[in-house]
């Protein structure tokens, strides 16, 4: 008898260790092309920010936010404003947990390396996911080949958005999905309610599939909860934090049109349906149309209603960063459909090396072939200029720019952009070549500023490579 229950309890260790063995498979692949990818962001972005490269306003933005979260402040921001508060702009209070690494280093280039950590996390979450399911190397090309889409690359072109704090969370739960473990779905899917509003209807969506994958009570609470969290967050939240007292984007869809004027709503939709087909046609690309077999791709269409029927041409672009929450589930719907027979299953290293071949393929059309180009690796026109004009400008000052400089001065000074009613600042800070002033860049800042303050001294201190600094006379 000792015998036969030795052998029984060698049997359970030894399946034990087999488990265990399972378990640990994706971990390696996972981590591999999660720091490669991470690295390869981090990377293209320091570059970005040596040459001064400014898309926008919002890297700026965001640092301000952080400036005030690591001084524990409210999160107001000049440079939507004076006394601006941003969380009536956007729903992201979740932000908030990624202060410590402003602590570490309070600059804009620490938000661009912390989004791309956040983009190669979610990465590791794909290629564990599809290497769990399907196999090490198909893992690591599903994963690979997410991590190089087209929408992430145009994410972090963009530079830091409240978005990238989603893709992990978001990759969370469309795993849990996979496997059919609807509970984990559930709780990975609920810190998206905390980083931007719309993403309560993602929420929803995550639960109309828990519901038709059988969990029907969990599903339809999840869905019931997103679409409440949505209509606090729209109606309550942001109007009650918005200076105006109203949420700025409802009246970009033309869904506020339907019942004023039904004719105008059906015109807006079609304004723009070459580039909305194409963008509903990439996205779905990406994995040779696989996602399409699986309902998770019905996670997709919040984000698709409310872009195609925006009547803001950048929403139904494939540039910036609205289509990076759609690539993890368009991603992880092609590996759960690859599950949904033993044949497709069989074919899981063919498919995960097209999507490879795919993603590679749209490479030259997106930012990460700039790597390539060696213009990247010099410094180009900016620097010596740029810096000349940083250091014109000291610590604390209040400072009116435009978009080119903002998130360099945020951590170190008060800053203001140009477009809006601001108080008189110590200094003015112009770039000619920002390409943001519909006609002849200003010739001077000084002219400028005395002409936007009027009855204010101003003296120009610096003109150098198109930076332009003034400083208020008093």
């Amino acid at each position: 008898m000792d015998g036969v229950a030795h052998a029984g309890v060698s049997e359970q260790a030894t399946d034990a260790r087999r488990r265990g063995r399972l378990a640990r498979r994706p971990l390696a692949p996972a981590l591999a092309v999660g720091a490669g990818v991470a690295a390869l962001y981090a990377l293209w972005s320091w570059r970005q920010w040596q040459r001064f490269e400014t898309p926008s306003w919002d890297l700026g933005i965001f640092t301000q936010l952080f400036r005030a979260y690591g001084e524990l402040r409210a999160p107001v921001v000049p440079i939507k404003g004076p006394g601006f508060m941003l969380l009536g702009d956007h729903w992201h209070p979740l932000l908030a947990v990624l202060t410590p690494a402003w602590w570490v280093h309070p600059s804009g280039l620490t938000l661009l390396v912390v989004q791309a950590l956040l983009v190669g996390a979610s990465a590791a979450v794909v290629t564990g996911c599809a290497a769990r399911h399907l196999g090490r190397w198909p893992g690591v090309g599903v994963g690979v080949a997410y991590g190089l889409s087209w929408g992430l690359q145009s994410a972090v072109a963009s530079q830091f958005h409240e978005v990238a704090l989603a893709l992990p969370f978001l990759a969370a739960s469309l795993a849990a999905l996979v496997r059919r473990d609807h509970r984990a779905a559930a709780l990975w899917s609920l810190p998206l309610l905390g980083i931007k509003e719309d993403l309560g209807l993602t929420v929803t969506m995550i639960g109309v599939v828990i519901a038709i994958r059988g969990s029907r009570r969990l599903g339809a609470l999840l869905a019931a909860g997103g679409v409440a969290a949505f209509v606090v967050t729209t109606r309550l939240l942001l109007p009650a934090l918005n200076p105006d007292g109203v949420w700025d984007y409802a009246e970009d869809s033309i869904v506020s049109q339907v019942l004023s004027d039904p004719g105008a709503a059906i015109d807006g939709l079609l304004t723009g349906a070459p580039q909305k087909l194409l963008l509903v046609l990439l996205v779905v690309a990406v994995t040779g149309f696989l996602a399409l077999g699986s309902p998770l791709v019905l996670v997709t269409l919040p984000t698709f209603a409310w872009r195609l029927t925006s009547d803001v041409p950048f929403h139904w672009s494939t540039d910036w960063h609205y289509s990076a929450v759609l690539m993890p589930v368009v991603f992880l719907a092609m590996v759960d459909t690859l599950l949904r027979s033993p044949a497709w299953k069989a074919r899981a290293p063919l498919m995960a090396g097209a999507a490879v071949v795919v993603a590679l393929a749209l490479v030259p059309q997106f930012p990460l072939w700039r790597l390539v180009d060696g213009d990247y690796w010099r410094p180009g026109v900016r620097p010596a200029g740029a810096s000349a004009a940083l250091a014109a400008v000291p610590d604390g000052a209040t400072v009116v720019s435009d978009i080119t400089l903002m998130a360099y001065l945020a951590p170190r000074t008060e800053v203001y952009w140009m477009g809006n009613e601001n108080p008189v600042p110590d200094y003015v800070v112009l770039y000619q070549g920002a390409g943001i002033y519909g006609g002849e860049p200003p010739e001077s800042a000084e002219g400028w500023a005395e002409a936007r303050f009027p009855g204010e001294d101003f003296t120009q201190v610096l003109a150098v490579d198109g930076f332009l600094v003034a400083r208020h006379t008093p």
